[in-house]
């Protein structure tokens, strides 16, 4: 156990549940995670048990307590808050780790960041990126060339096509699709089951098949 990487995820929800099946999955077939449990600030979680797991906490109370390397995974879906909860997990000291399922099918050239968490059924295919404190969640499949940067998420069944860009902190709804050589503008948001054919802008939120824009930055569209 001594040589197993200390994992805390951060956030005792029902993503959080997600990321520590993966990891039990991932143990048993090269078992190198010690599984702490969650840290979590709603103090009415502290001493739970979720899904097999213990909530620890808050990140700074269980710091406090335990010396030594942590390992952690965000847990946290809102991209922006996900992004706020890293820096400050990162000033305790912790390392950021991947959580990738071993049933994913990897291909490769792939290259994955740090403190990213890919789901049971996904494919990865050639030469594919991921930035850091990616999502990928189940049965999701990312396009050969395609570049997703940080805190990206794609929810499940989610489908980028090839030689695609995902900007910062954008997301996919469950379903949700993007045609071959497109880019994704940074925090915007593709609704579940709506298929991007051209590229998003910044900020927007487009539904529907095909997609048009229904609001920028929180704005309407006219």
């Amino acid at each position: 156990m001594s040589n197993r990487k200390r994992l805390v995820v951060v956030g005792a929800g029902g993503f959080g549940q997600e990321i520590i099946w993966a990891a039990r999955n991932f143990n048993s077939v090269n078992p190198i995670f010690e599984i702490c449990g969650y840290c979590d600030d709603d103090p009415s979680k502290m001493g739970a048990n979720v899904y097999g797991s213990p909530v620890l906490g808050t990140p700074e109370d269980f710091a406090s307590r335990e010396a030594g390397e942590i390992w952690f995974v965000c847990a946290i879906g809102n991209n922006r808050n996900r992004s706020k909860v890293v820096k400050r997990i990162q000033n305790l000291g912790w390392q950021a780790v991947t959580v990738v399922d071993p049933s994913v099918i990897v291909a490769e050239g792939v290259e994955i960041g740090e403190g990213c968490y890919v789901g049971a059924g996904s494919i990865l295919s050639p030469y594919a990126t991921l930035g850091n404190h990616v999502i990928i969640n189940h049965c999701c499949s990312i396009g050969h060339d395609s570049r997703l940067e940080d805190f990206v998420q794609i929810s499940p069944g989610g489908r980028v096509s090839g030689r695609c860009t995902i900007k910062e902190g954008a997301s996919l709804g469950s379903n949700a699709a993007v045609a071959p050589g497109k880019t994704v503008g940074s925090y915007s948001v593709i609704g579940a089951c709506s298929f991007a054919i051209g590229d998003v802008p910044d900020g927007a939120t487009i539904v529907g098949n095909p997609a048009r824009v229904i609001s920028t930055l929180g704005k309407k569209a006219s």
